[in-house]
C-alpha cells in the first residue's frame, strides 16, 4: 500500500515543481528541485528539523517549570497545534490534491477503500507540525516518564482528530459538483461557512462557559473535574493516569469510528461526486467591468466561498481572535489597545492563507497562461483575494471594538484592510520576485512559511514602534503613514505600476 502512496506523492511533488515558474524554465535548477521535492525523506526530515528548533523554545517554558499546572496548561496551548494543522493541512491540501487529478488513475481500480491512499498522502504533510511540540514532550516524559507518556498519545491522538475532521469538511463540502447559481445557493455557502466558524469556536466556548459552570453548580464542578472534558483541555489530565488513559480510550473509540465511517463515504464521493443542478434561465452574455484584476479576485473568491473545504485555510486567524473577543465580550471591558493588539494578530496570522490562495487554481492554470496576463496583476489579485477574509475578520472584531469604545474604533478602520494586505503584497512578492513574466504556482511549504512569518513580523514591528514609542493616538497617523509608503513599495517591486 505505502507503494502507491509513494508513487502519489512524488507525482504531486511533481506537479508541483512543474507549476513553480522560478523553476521550471530553468532545466539546470528544476532537476536540482525535482531530486529535492521528490526525496520524501529528505523533505519531511528538512522541514521537521526547521519545527523542531521552534518547539524548543516553548521545551523551555516546561523544562524550568516546577508546578504541574503550568505544565498542564503549557501542554493545552500546545496541543491546538497538531489539530489545528490536522484541519488546515487535510482540509486543504485534500482540495488542491484532488483538483491536480492524482486518483483519477485509481478510480478504475478494484479498491475498495481507496480514500486510505488520500489519507496517508495527507499524513505524511502533517508529520513537520508535529516536530514542534515533539521537544516538549520529551522534557516532560524525562520529568514524569508517565505523563509524558499519556502527553505523547494525546499529540498524536490531537492530530488524528484534526486530520478526520478535515476529511469531514472535505467529503460533506469539498467533494460536489455544483451546476447550480442563485441566491438560495449562495445562502447555503454562506451557512456552510457559519457551521465551520461555530465549531471553531465551540472549544473556546467551553473553556470560558466552564467557570461560569463552576460557579452556578457545584454537583457539575464535582462531576467535570478541574478541566473540561474537550480536547485540548483533556491534556491536563496526564498527572491522573487512569482518568486519562480513560479519556484517550472514549476519544479513540469516538474518532475512530468516525475516521472509518468518513474514510468510505470519502472515497464513494471521490468516484461519484455529488451533483447539484437545477433548471437554468440562459441570458445574454455580458462581460464584467473592473477590468483583468477584478475578474481574477472574483474567481478567485468565489472558489474559495464554494470550496468550504479550502476556506478552512484562510480562518486561521480566527482561532487567534476568537478567545480574545470572548474575553472581551465576557468581561465587558474591550480596551482599543487590546483591539489593536488582536488587529496585528489576526494580519499577521493571515499570512498562513500563501498555501491556499496559490492553490486555487488547480489544473486552470495552464488555461491562464494562454491569456494576455501580466504577473504583476496576477500577484496583485492574489494578494487581494487572501486578503479579503482576514478583512472581514478584522471587519468583525471592529464592530466589537465600537460596541465598547464607541466612535474611537473608527481610528482602527484602515488598520482592517492595510494590515492584511500589506501581508498579503510581501508574501506575493516573496513567490513572484523572478524576472520571467510567466505566471505560475510557486512550491509552498512549511520553511517558507515560517520565513515568510520572519519577514511579516518585521514589517509589523516597523509598523507597531510609532504606537509603542508615542502611544496609541498619537502614533496611529505615522503608522499609517510608514504603512501606505510600505504598500506603495511592495506594489512598485511587484511591477504593478511598471
Amino acid at each position: 500500500m505505502f507503494e502507491i502512496v509513494k508513487i502519489l506523492y512524488r507525482e504531486l511533488h511533481y506537479q508541483i515543481v512543474k507549476r513553480n515558474p522560478l523553476v521550471a524554465n530553468n532545466e539546470r535548477r528544476f532537476r536540482k528541485q525535482l531530486k529535492t521535492s521528490l526525496n520524501m525523506k529528505r523533505s519531511v526530515g528538512m522541514q521537521s528539523i526547521a519545527f523542531l528548533a521552534f518547539g524548543a523554545m516553548s521545551a523551555m517554558g516546561i523544562a524550568i517549570s516546577p508546578e504541574k499546572y503550568v505544565i498542564t496548561s503549557l501542554l493545552a496551548s500546545l496541543a491546538l497545534i497538531p489539530f489545528i494543522f490536522g484541519i488546515y493541512v487535510t482540509a486543504v491540501q485534500s482540495s488542491y490534491v484532488l483538483s491536480l487529478g492524482l486518483f483519477e488513475p485509481l478510480k478504475v481500480l478494484p479498491l475498495r477503500v481507496g480514500a486510505l491512499y488520500l489519507s496517508e498522502l495527507l499524513s505524511i504533510d502533517l508529520i513537520p507540525s508535529f516536530s514542534i511540540v515533539l521537544p516538549s514532550i520529551l522534557v516532560v516524559i524525562v520529568k514524569y516518564p508517565i505523563s509524558g507518556i499519556l502527553a505523547l498519545l494525546w499529540m498524536i491522538l490531537g492530530v488524528f482528530i484534526g486530520h478526520t475532521l478535515g476529511l469531514l469538511i472535505l467529503t460533506f463540502f469539498g467533494l460536489k459538483v455544483s451546476q447550480r447559481k442563485g441566491r438560495g445557493h449562495s445562502l447555503k455557502n454562506l451557512f456552510k461557512i457559519f457551521a465551520l466558524m461555530l465549531y471553531m469556536g465551540v472549544f473556546y466556548v467551553m473553556t470560558y462557559a466552564q467557570n461560569y459552570i463552576r460557579a452556578h453548580s457545584e454537583y457539575l464542578a464535582s462531576f467535570m473535574g478541574r478541566y473540561s472534558l474537550a480536547y485540548p483541555f483533556t491534556i491536563a489530565s496526564i498527572f491522573e493516569p487512569f482518568k486519562s488513559f480513560l479519556l484517550l480510550a472514549v476519544y479513540s473509540v469516538i474518532f475512530g469510528s468516525l475516521y472509518v465511517v468518513v474514510i468510505r463515504r470519502t472515497w464513494s464521493k471521490i468516484i461519484e461526486p455529488e451533483v447539484i443542478s437545477s433548471a437554468q434561465k440562459f441570458s445574454k452574455f455580458r462581460p464584467s467591468k473592473g477590468g483583468s484584476l477584478f475578474a481574477l479576485v472574483s474567481k478567485d473568491l468565489r472558489i474559495i466561498f464554494r470550496k468550504t473545504a479550502m476556506l478552512t485555510g484562510f480562518l486561521v486567524p480566527l482561532y487567534f481572535a476568537l478567545p480574545q473577543l470572548i474575553m472581551g465580550i465576557q468581561s465587558g471591558n474591550f480596551a482599543l489597545s487590546d483591539a489593536t493588539a488582536l488587529f496585528f494578530t489576526v494580519g499577521f496570522m493571515s499570512t498562513a492563507g500563501a498555501d491556499a490562495i496559490l492553490k486555487v487554481e488547480g489544473k486552470t492554470l495552464d488555461f491562464l497562461r494562454t491569456l494576455p496576463l501580466k504577473k504583476g496583476t496576477y500577484a496583485l489579485s492574489k494578494a487581494l483575494s487572501m486578503s479579503t477574509v482576514p478583512s472581514i475578520i478584522l471587519l468583525l472584531v471592529l464592530g466589537v471594538t465600537y460596541y465598547f469604545n464607541g466612535i474611537k474604533a473608527v481610528y482602527l478602520l484602515p488598520y482592517a484592510l492595510m494590515l492584511p494586505l500589506t501581508s498579503s503584497l510581501i508574501v506575493m512578492l516573496y513567490f513572484f520576485h523572478y524576472k520571467a513574466e510567466e505566471i505560475g504556482i510557486s512550491e509552498v511549504n512549511f520553511g517558507h512559511i515560517i520565513v515568510l512569518f520572519i519577514i511579516v513580523g518585521v514589517a509589523y514591528a516597523l509598523l507597531g514602534a510609532p504606537l509603542v514609542l508615542l502611544g496609541l493616538l498619537k502614533g496611529l497617523p505615522l503608522s499609517y503613514g510608514i504603512d501606505a509608503i510600505l504598500i506603495a513599495v511592495l506594489l512598485y517591486a511587484l511591477g504593478v505600476s511598471r
